[in-house]
Parts: structure tokens; C-alpha cells; sequence
């Protein structure tokens, strides 16, 4: 089939490169016609013509559409002439350029053909793809070549010797795309009248805290929250569960940001776009991340970053894939992590769409993105506003006190605190006050409606654009039917997106019944597109919500609006249709809501054959019963609420954490439900109960929480940590439920100020970790029973001297703070652990502490170990530095070491030394560069080889 003229014209250019190839490049060698012949065969150019003329045919109808025909066979004919002028035996000799796309391009000889900007365009792009093509041609022919042994020329042996070259110079390449093109995000409603603007991480991005989930005795308790890049630094393998809205999908693009800059190599994966096509396997994975690469990607480079364990997997959006496809989505998984077990892998999803163990066979550990504290929501409310007055630099003033009144009324008001607990509904939040001043809604349908108004209409009618001047003529009412109908086929067929024809149809079965317009499907959305900000185009031209929360939302209005609640009912055991189900609820009319509501406690299909499953309604109608101001009757059944209330009673205490978040969805009529004790309780039970406690809040909650202060059990300790960033005073619940629980020897991990400033009311915490940048040591160095005190990646604490005369330190590590230099207040305390690592630290200032044991990565450690105080009275020294930039010569100073541990074999004056020490007995060399050789050393010491 002939797709255009541009066909003929290829075919040519195709033919009389092809000959060049085997005459005079790649195929230098192939003089055989037989050899030829079997080439020509195998590397089937005349399909590679179809395919470029099929892509280049689908150019000329979308983006060149506007280029005349005759400028359009111009351009083919001046792409066709530079590529017959190629000299073939000159590149013969820079087969590099051959194989490469962009390098061809060069080659060719400059047109001296005339154009408008439009036909210019049209031959660029001519050009562009043609040698792509000849491109993938050329790396084929030298393929097969190699495969026949047909033999090679100069060039392409050289060029074979540059493959490890040509994949690090694309290494680079991808970082610089990736970095480029994942440096920026959303935020809602900054940029007013369009879709979300897009905004520098690096200026408004407020990093999300999370948490291990279900964490054993032995690990670290991290309820509090701890940034991602610590939490994931020792998890190769992460399941990341979030809410809706929470921030995932932004999450997993700043990892990959922050990936690439480490020197990682991301792949980010969004599920969405495989919702009816097979998971990629690793060398596919490039079409989906970075396709505009794609072509250009050295052979099996994919893969040899997953072999070597520098490949980190982004997957985003478990559950938007349908729930009959996970099964195999945790499969594909599985193979990925059995054949490359080096790469890393972070996975996310809403929490109802798998259970908590999912993937915990293949080593996966499974953490909690959190939702925003008190001071995460004023960290946002900061950048959010930073970001709008970059946007509005003319209204700075204004909006500053935007900032400040908003920060006071969520500080007044619990409804809002609750509210602004995601990014996406805080940035709503901040859209909709900055507009309307102090009439902010006071729960999520109203949220929703809000800021409905203000992208549908309001900001049009603030630019001046009023109804009876936009072309169409679309009132708010026929904007929202067709959206919430366009949103519920996609929820109908389990679809986050469609390609833009699938849309063009939708939208125009959405139409019927609106008055008369002059305005195409096709021109519908477009609108929607460029107006409303409620929809966008991903770069592979599907549609969209902005949003999966505005599609559910949008999607329960219809339902009710259309009048069929059955589906509803029907679906309702389906997690993708949790928010349809509880936002229909807060839709519908008093009578309707009864009727879904008794349809949810009556049970479905799925249901009646599976009792879980009838516990899952029943949680699901008490979380949408929340939403429901009134609701009427149905039947012979007068109140159905309070059939609700009986039917989660029977469900309390819950079992699963998932369980629990749902309960406490439903807000507070659950808790006078909760046991007061936990007493009779498992171990998961008590958690999931204090769980429910934290997150509905209130009066009463802390005096409700306080007897599960009781336990000692890892699992309950993590929730009663997590409690602390719910409770709107910290220092409140530091002193009135923290202050008497007995963490044991168990890690205790915490962030930021607002936090660390009250561990002194801990009377029981004994391991402390502290990570990031705050100061002074104060807080911390006044709690009691502290043993061990761990610091972070604090870049601005510069003074020890708090820690003097502390009772009960024994261990102090400091890692990453570069501006703590004296270490004499050390010697005044009882501490006899140091870890000491990229802390530029006066080594010389410790003496006179009480160290036993030292552990060191230092640059002063370079030529010997010197500057550190012989009067240490030393029985462990760990020399962290690596060779060459490592020296153990003067550890003979310390006879009393018992353990010295390094890296890279010592040499014959180390060894020497080290021989000298009476009280040795084991010598640990990590990472040896050959085998270990130590004659010299006494018999009585062990030698340890570890990794």
C-alpha cells in the first residue's frame, strides 16, 4: 500500500544507500553476490522504508498538517537528492556515523532549496527520520554481517572496540534526559486558567516522610517518619503504599531525579499506559521512558544496568492496572527481581489495591508514605505560595498574606487540618483560598465542587472570558455532564487513559442531550484540554484526568445524576471503585443514599461467596456513611446509619492497617466503638486500634491512646511514633503519651526540629537517630536515658558542648556534618563508641575521651594514624578509609587493641606494626584487592576477610 509520495521517493534513496552500505560501509567486505544477497534478504530494508514512510505520513497529517502539498513533495525531493549525494566510500571510514542518526544528518549536504518556516519544518523532520532509518539499517546489516561471518571491515572492528564507549557516552546522555525532563512537577492551581504549572524541585518540592511498615523487633522504629533517600539507602526492594492523592506518582519522579544525579540509572514506569498491553521486559522499557532515546540505546544496555545493579525500577500505580491483571504484574516483577536481583525497585500503589505482604516473597519491604504533619503542611503552604509569587512577582505583597491567613485558619481549624493532609488537596486548598478568601470548604465533596467552580468557571470569567464569549458557548452544567460522563467510561472500563481517538468518541457520546453547539468532539476536548486544566495529553497523546481523584469524583456524579446506583453496588468490592462508591454517597439524596448504603450492607455477587469480602462493604459503607449529612429510608429499614454503626462494631477491633485507615474514614462514631484497653488485644490489633485513634483526632484522643502506652511490642511502638504526627501540639503528646513508653534498645528515628525539640520529655528512649539539619543539641542532650545518639546529614549543627556531663552516653556516630570540628566536649562525657564518617572533624581534639572503640573515615588518616591522641585507650579501631587513601602505620600507639579492621590488604610496615600490638587478636580486611598474605603476623590473630 502506497501511504504517500513520499514512498516512491524513499524507496530509492533506500535502495542507493543500501548498495552504499554493502559496496563501500558496514558490508565493505560482502563482494559475494550470494553474501548479498542473504543480507538483503535478512536485513529487509524494504520494511524499514514502509515503517519510516508511515511514521513520516503520520507527521504530515498531525504536526505538518499545515504545509502545503507542494511544499511537501519540495522537501521529499530535497531529502531525496542530499541523501543520494551521501559519499558512502568516505563514511566507510567513520562507521560511527553510519550507525547514528543524528550524526547522518550531518553528513548530508546542505539543501539549497527555498522554504517557508513551514516547509523548513517539513524537511528537518524529513531528514530526521530518513536517517534514523538508514540508521537502523545500517546497525542491522553490520548485525547479520557478524552473524554469517561474512566478515567485517576495519571500520566496523573499530567500531565493535567503541561499544563500551558509546555506552557510557549514552549513560550521559539518558542522565542529561532524565535530569532534564523530571526537574520539575506540579502544583495545583498555582498557574490560574490552565493545567497544573510545572515547578523546580529543587525550589518547591516538599520532600514526603515515610515509614516501614510492620517492622520487626531488630529494625529501626520509624513511625515519626524519615526522609526517602535514608529509608531506601540499605532497601533495594521497596512496596510504597499511599492514598489517593498523596503525592506517589510525584514521589517516584523525584527518586528518579534524585537517582540520576547519584549516578543511578532510573527507569520510570507509570502502569497506566500498559492497562491492556503486555508489561515491558527490560529492553523495552525505553519506549516508554525515554522513546525520543529509544532508537539511538546501544544493544542490551538495559539490561547490562540491571545486571550491574545500577538500574533503579520506578513502577508506578499498582492499582491502576485492572485487579485482574496484578497477579500477573507481581509476576513480571518477580522475574525481573529473580534474573537481575543487583537493580533496585520501588513500586507504588493505593494500599486497598494489594495486601501488605504483596511481594514480601521477593524481598520486597514495604513502606508507608505518610500523609503531611502539621509542619509539612506549612512547609507546603510556603513553597506553594513561593511558586505563585514567582508566577505573580507584580502581586509578592498579597500573596504573602495569603500565606499567613491560610497557616492561621488550618491552625484553627481541625476540619481543614484533616483536609490538607495530601498535596493535592492542599494545593487545592491554597488555589481556592487565594480566590475566595475565607469561605473554604469544610470536607472533600465540598473541596471537589470548590475547585470545580473555580477551573470551570471562575478564572475564565477573572480573565474576562464570560460564557457568551467563549466560541462554543459551554455553561458550567454542560461542561461538568460531559466530563463526569467522559469520567465514568473510563471508570466503567477500568481505564486511568485513552488514546485521543477513543476520547473523540466518548466525549462525543457525551454530548447527547446538550443544547445545540457548533463544536466537534474533537474540538470539545481540545478545549478541555487547553481551558479547564482538568484533563492533559501524556507525551504519547492518551488523555487523561489530571488526576485519578477528579475522574472518581466526577464519575460518582454521574452515576447518581443518571439515576443507576446498581453499579455501585455491583463494582463495589473493586478498589478502583472505593472513591466512586463513597463520593456517590455524598452525591446522592438523602433516599438514594439509603439505598446504596443498605445495597452495601445487603452485599454483592462477590459478597455472598466470599465473607471478607461482605467485611470490605460493610467498612466501605461506613466510610461513605461519613459523607453523608442525612439519610433517608428504604423500605421497612428506618435508619440505616445505625445499621452501619452495628455492622462496623462487629468489625472492631480491625485486623489490617488497611482496615483501620478505612474505619477511621469514617470518622468519629468509630471511636466510641474502639476497645479503651488493650487488653484481649493481638499485637497487630492494639496497633491498627491506636492506628484508627490517631488519624480520626479529636478531643479525647490522646487520653484514649494513652493505655496502649502499655506495650513494648515493636509493631505498636512504630503506630504510637506515627500518632505524634497527627496530634496537632507535638509537645503535648511528647509529654502526656510518649514521655512513659519504654522503646528498649530499639532505634528510635526522627526528623526536623518540631520534633527532635521535645525527645527530652522520652524518659525511656535509649537509641536515638536524628536525620537532617537542626541545632542545637540541646533537646536531645537532656534526655535522660539516651545511650547511643546518632546524627545525620546535619549540615548546620557546629557544637558537641551540650552533650558534656551527660549521664548515660555511651555511643555518639556522626555521619555528614561538616561543621562540627572540636570533639574536646567528648572527653567530658562517658562515651567509648565513636563512628566518625565525612565529618571533617580535629581528630586531635579528642583527647582525653574514653573511647574504646573508634570507627573513622577521615582524610587526615591518608599518610598514618597520627593526629589521633595516643592517650585514647583504644581496644577496637575501624580505619574506614579506602586505599590508597589509607594508612595504618602508628596503630602500634594503642597496645591495647583487641580488633583493627580496614580496607585493602596492609603492606609489610603496616603489618609490622600491627604485629606489635600484645592484645591482638583479630585483624578484619574488607574488600581485599588480591589474596590475603600476611606472614608476620602472630598465629594468635584471626584473620577476617568480609566484603
Amino acid at each position: 500500500m502506497v501511504v504517500d509520495p513520499i514512498s516512491g521517493a524513499l524507496g530509492a534513496v533506500f535502495g542507493t544507500a543500501f548498495d552504499g552500505l554493502l559496496q563501500h560501509g558496514v558490508g565493505g567486505l560482502a563482494h559475494r553476490v550470494d553474501d548479498r544477497r542473504r543480507i538483503r534478504a535478512l536485513a529487509k530494508p524494504d520494511r524499514v522504508v514502509r515503517r519510516v514512510a508511515e511514521e513520516l505520513a503520520g507527521l504530515r497529517r498531525t504536526e505538518l498538517a499545515g504545509v502545503s502539498d507542494q511544499e511537501w513533495q519540495r522537501a521529499v525531493e530535497a531529502v531525496r537528492d542530499g541523501l543520494g549525494a551521501v559519499p558512502w566510500e568516505r563514511l566507510a571510514k567513520e562507521p560511527a556515523d553510519l550507525v547514528n542518526g543524528e550524526r547522518l544528518a550531518k553528513r548530508v549536504p546542505a539543501t539549497d532549496q527555498e522554504f517557508t518556516a513551514g516547509g523548513r519544518a517539513a524537511y528537518e523532520l524529513l531528514l530526521a527520520g530518513c536517517c534514523a532509518g538508514l540508521a537502523e539499517l545500517a546497525r542491522s546489516v553490520d548485525r547479520i554481517m557478524r552473524d554469517l561471518h561474512v566478515g567485517v571491515s576495519d571500520g566496523v572492528s573499530e567500531l565493535v572496540e567503541r561499544d563500551s564507549r558509546e555506552a557510557a557516552d549514552f549513560a550521559l546522555r539518558y542522565a542529561d534526559y532524565v535530569i532534564r525532563t523530571t526537574n520539575s512537577f506540579e502544583l495545583f492551581g498555582v498557574t490560574r486558567g490552565r493545567g497544573p504549572g510545572r515547578h523546580s524541585f529543587d525550589r518547591s518540592y516538599v520532600s514526603l516522610a515515610v515509614a516501614r511498615r510492620g517492622g520487626r523487633d531488630d529494625e529501626a522504629l520509624t513511625g515519626a517518619g524519615v526522609g526517602a533517600a535514608t529509608a531506601f539507602e540499605d532497601a533495594r526492594r521497596v512496596l510504597l503504599r499511599g492514598s489517593a492523592g498523596a503525592g506517589k506518582t510525584t514521589f517516584l519522579r523525584w527518586l528518579a531525579l534524585t537517582a540520576a544525579r547519584d549516578g543511578l540509572v532510573p527507569f520510570f514506569v507509570p502502569l497506566r499506559q500498559f492497562a491492556e498491553g503486555p508489561l515491558p521486559t527490560p529492553e523495552r522499557i525505553l519506549d516508554t521512558t525515554a522513546p525520543v532515546l529509544a532508537e539511538e540505546k546501544p544493544d542490551r544496555w538495559i539490561v547490562g544496568r540491571f545486571r550491574e545493579g545500577t538500574a533503579l525500577l520506578l513502577v508506578d500505580g499498582i492499582d491502576e492496572l485492572g485487579s485482574e491483571r496484578r497477579a500477573e504484574a507481581q509476576q513480571w516483577l518477580e522475574d525481573l527481581v529473580a534474573a537481575y536481583p543487583n537493580a533496585r525497585y520501588v513500586v507504588s500503589t493505593r494500599p486497598s489495591a494489594v495486601d501488605e505482604n504483596w511481594l514480601g516473597e521477593a524481598g520486597f519491604t514495604t513502606y508507608d508514605l505518610l500523609p503531611m504533619s502539621a509542619k509539612g503542611v506549612r512547609d507546603f503552604l510556603a513553597a506553594w505560595h513561593d511558586a505563585a509569587r514567582a508566577e505573580r512577582p507584580d502581586l509578592a505583597a498579597w500573596l504573602e498574606d495569603c500565606e499567613h491567613r491560610l497557616a492561621e485558619t488550618l491552625a484553627t481549624r481541625a476540619d481543614l487540618r484533616k483536609l490538607a493532609s495530601s498535596p493535592l488537596l492542599c494545593g487545592l486548598l491554597c488555589a481556592l483560598h487565594q480566590d475566595g478568601g475565607m469561605h473554604l470548604p469544610r470536607d472533600r465533596k465540598s473541596l471537589y465542587d470548590a475547585a470545580l467552580d473555580l477551573l470551570l468557571v471562575r478564572w475564565d470569567e477573572q480573565r474576562g472570558v464570560h460564557v457568551d464569549q467563549d466560541r462554543f458557548g459551554f455553561s458550567k452544567e454542560e461542561q461538568l455532564v460531559v466530563l463526569q460522563r467522559f469520567a465514568y467510561s473510563l471508570v466503567r472500563n477500568s481505564r486511568q487513559l485513552v488514546s485521543k481517538s477513543k476520547a473523540h468518541q466518548w466525549i462525543g457520546s457525551a454530548m447527547r442531550g446538550l443544547r445545540p453547539h457548533d463544536a466537534e468532539p474533537s474540538q470539545v476536548l481540545q478545549r478541555f484540554l487547553e481551558r479547564t486544566g482538568l484533563l492533559r495529553e501524556s507525551l504519547h497523546g492518551d488523555v487523561q484526568f489530571v488526576h485519578r481523584t477528579f475522574r472518581d469524583y466526577l464519575a460518582a456524579k454521574e452515576v447518581v445524576d443518571s439515576g443507576d446506583l446498581g453499579p455501585l453496588v455491583d463494582h463495589a468490592h473493586r478498589d478502583d471503585w472505593h472513591d466512586v462508591v463513597v463520593m456517590a454517597v455524598a452525591h446522592a439524596r438523602p433516599a438514594e443514599r439509603a439505598e446504596v448504603l443498605a445495597g452495601l450492607l445487603d452485599g454483592n455477587e462477590a459478597a455472598r461467596h466470599a465473607p471478607r469480602v461482605a467485611d470490605l462493604l460493610h467498612l466501605l459503607a461506613a466510610a461513605a456513611v461519613e459523607h453523608a449529612d442525612v439519610v433517608g429510608r428504604v423500605d421497612k429499614r428506618p435508619d440505616v446509619r445505625e445499621e452501619v454503626r452495628r455492622a462496623v462494631a462487629r468489625l472492631i477491633p480491625p485486623t489490617t492497617m488497611t482496615d483501620a485507615e478505612t474505619l477511621a474514614s469514617a470518622g468519629a462514631f468509630v471511636r466510641d466503638l474502639l476497645p479503651d484497653t488493650p487488653e484481649g488485644l493481638t499485637d497487630i490489633e492494639a496497633a491498627c486500634v491506636v492506628r484508627v485513634i490517631a488519624m480520626i483526632g479529636g478531643e479525647g484522643a490522646l487520653e484514649k491512646i494513652k493505655p496502649f502506652t502499655e506495650l513494648d511490642e515493636s509493631v505498636v511502638l512504630d503506630e504510637l511514633l506515627r500518632a505524634w504526627r497527627h496530634s496537632p501540639n507535638p509537645e503535648d503528646y511528647a509529654r502526656t503519651v510518649l514521655a512513659e513508653v519504654d522503646f528498649g534498645d530499639q532505634r528510635v528515628d526522627l526528623r526536623g526540629w518540631h520534633r527532635i525539640r521535645h525527645v527530652h520529655h522520652l524518659k525511656h528512649l535509649h537509641h536515638l537517630r536524628c536525620l537532617g539539619g537542626w541545632t542545637p543539641l540541646d533537646p536531645v542532650a537532656a534526655a535522660p536515658g539516651l545511650r547511643r545518639l546518632e546524627l545525620m546529614q546535619n549540615d548546620v549543627l557546629k557544637s558537641l558542648e551540650p552533650l558534656a556531663g551527660h549521664p548515660s552516653l555511651r555511643s555518639l556516630h556522626l555521619t555528614q556534618c561538616p561543621l562540627i570540628r572540636d570533639l574536646s566536649p567528648l572527653a567530658r562525657t562517658g562515651i567509648e563508641e565513636l563512628s566518625l564518617h565525612f565529618t571533617p572533624a580535629d581528630l586531635r581534639t579528642l583527647k582525653g575521651a574514653r573511647l574504646h572503640t573508634l570507627r573513622v573515615r577521615h582524610p587526615a588518616l591518608e599518610t598514618g594514624l597520627g593526629v589521633i591522641p595516643a592517650d585514647l585507650p583504644l581496644r577496637v579501631l575501624a580505619v574506614d578509609n579506602r586505599p590508597p587513601g589509607r594508612s595504618l602505620l602508628g596503630v602500634s600507639r594503642w597496645p591495647g587493641l583487641r580488633v583493627v579492621e580496614c580496607y585493602g590488604i596492609p603492606h609489610p610496615a603496616e603489618v609490622a606494626e600491627l604485629a606489635e600490638l600484645p592484645a591482638l587478636e583479630r585483624l578484619v580486611i574488607r574488600q581485599p584487592e588480591s589474596p590475603v598474605d600476611l606472614k608476620g603476623l602472630p598465629d594468635r590473630v584471626t584473620v577476617e576477610v568480609a566484603g
